[in-house]
């Protein structure tokens, strides 16, 4: 019996591994119903050849079932992106900005000057409806049209010019005040940029100062007179100078991207900043006169003022009411706060522009200490480069005072990003400021 199933199993497994050739033929058919040419399945039925993949400078063909591709079989062209709508901004020639070239820019044509100019048109209209509601008053009053003066609502005459005449005043300063936080965030963009640049040239200075290292290092150890440990060591940190070069360099790369895309350019646009990072002059402004201009300039203590204006119009108009009524103690309460808001936006402004001073101060010292350090830091460079060289230090000696040299450079560079952008600041805070008042 046992025998029996093991010649029927062995019977079955022939039949499945000898499938006729003709059949696979048969089953290999076009949709005109031509059959497939058939020919017997040997081990060297499928095979690779120099003829097999053909490449030709026409088209794509066919040969013996085998696909012959060529180089302009698949191509990306611009015009094919094109036509699929999602092509960017062309990029332009290699150009070259000033600080002064990047205020202009994106003055003319950035999205954020666009909305600024949106918003002071806004204001205005504000203001010229007030307009338009105080000469329909006039013109009522003139025709004596009493029911029609109270569907406006007349008594709130007086509250209409006040509205009026802020919203023509306050508007180009909340226009002014938008632009000054559009330069700010360019200037600090700017900055930015050229700091990022800064450290790819630290970055790049500390690698070919630790390359000669390795190489004298390991020439030392082929005459014999440094240690095994020594070649280990030095290789070590230029690897990891290689390391930190690679971070600086992907670190700009993305910097300019962003920048690109702040001032509405192709991120790949090549552009080359012209001002230096340099620490600007101290301000000759004193801070006491700064404050004294920002009391008077600043829309945060114009804001508060008219605020509490407001509130008091408001409050007027419900002198009819119960004084215990929730509308007469509601606009009460309005009134009693916003009387704080004059009382302490003077000595807010006064507070920031103090600490925007102070803050400049701190930054200048640092400029000032971190320039001697940076200039101490390349001379214990080279004369530590000259002990090593005689054998005096060992060659971790020399790697970290190279260590100290990258990171006294890099913090310089800092000190003079953070001292410019509060110069910035600080200047800013004695005008009219960043911020916009709501003109209701």
């Amino acid at each position: 019996m046992k025998k029996q199933l093991f010649i029927a199993l062995l019977a079955s497994a022939l039949m499945v591994t000898s499938i006729p050739v003709t059949a696979v033929a048969a089953a290999a058919t076009t949709k005109a119903g031509t059959p497939a040419t058939t020919s017997a399945v040997t081990s060297s039925a499928i095979s690779t050849t120099k003829s097999a993949i053909s490449t030709t400078g026409t088209a794509i063909t066919t040969t013996n079932g085998a696909l012959t591709t060529t180089n302009s079989a698949v191509t990306t062209t611009n015009s094919a992106i094109t036509a699929a709508g999602i092509q960017g901004p062309a990029v332009i020639a290699p150009i070259s900005l000033s600080l002064d070239d990047t205020y202009k820019k994106m003055l003319a044509d950035s999205p954020q000057a666009t909305l600024a100019k949106y918003t002071l048109d806004t204001d205005l209209s504000v203001a010229k409806g007030y307009s338009e509601k105080l000469s329909s008053m006039h013109q009522l009053e003139k025709a004596k049209d009493v029911a029609s003066q109270w569907a406006l609502d007349t008594s709130n005459k007086t509250m209409l010019e006040a509205n009026r005449t802020f919203g023509n005043i306050q508007a180009p300063k909340n226009y002014d005040a938008s632009i000054n936080n559009l330069k700010s965030q360019t200037y600090e963009m700017y900055y930015n940029y050229k700091y990022t640049e800064a450290q790819v040239q630290v970055a790049k200075d500390n690698l070919t100062r630790t390359q000669a290292i390795y190489t004298s290092t390991m020439l030392k150890f082929k005459l014999g007179t440094v240690s095994k440990l020594d070649t280990l060591t030095a290789e070590t940190n230029l690897n990891t100078a290689k390391d930190k070069y690679a971070l600086a360099v992907n670190g700009f790369e993305k910097m300019k991207m962003n920048f690109n895309l702040f001032m509405g350019y192709n991120i790949h646009q090549k552009v080359t900043l012209t001002d230096s990072l340099t620490a600007l002059s101290f301000p000759t402004k004193a801070v006491d006169e700064g404050v004294k201009e920002a009391l008077i300039n600043r829309n945060e203590i114009n804001g508060a003022n008219y605020n509490a204006e407001m509130a008091q119009y408001a409050l007027n108009n419900v002198k009819a009411y119960p004084s215990s009524s929730a509308t007469y103690l509601g606009a009460k309460s309005t009134l009693l706060m916003a009387q704080e808001g004059v009382k302490t936006a003077p000595e807010k402004v006064e507070v920031d522009v103090r600490t925007k001073y102070m803050d400049m101060k701190q930054k200048y010292d640092a400029v000032t200490s971190g320039k001697v350090s940076y200039e101490n830091s390349k001379e214990a460079s080279r004369l530590a480069q000259l002990r090593f060289d005689s054998g005096v230090i060992t060659v971790t000696d020399l790697s970290g005072i190279n260590i100290d040299t990258f990171d006294t450079q890099q913090a310089y560079y800092k000190a003079i990003l953070d001292y410019n952008l509060a110069v910035n600041a600080y200047n800013l805070s004695f005008g009219i400021g960043t911020e916009a008042v709501s003109i209701k």
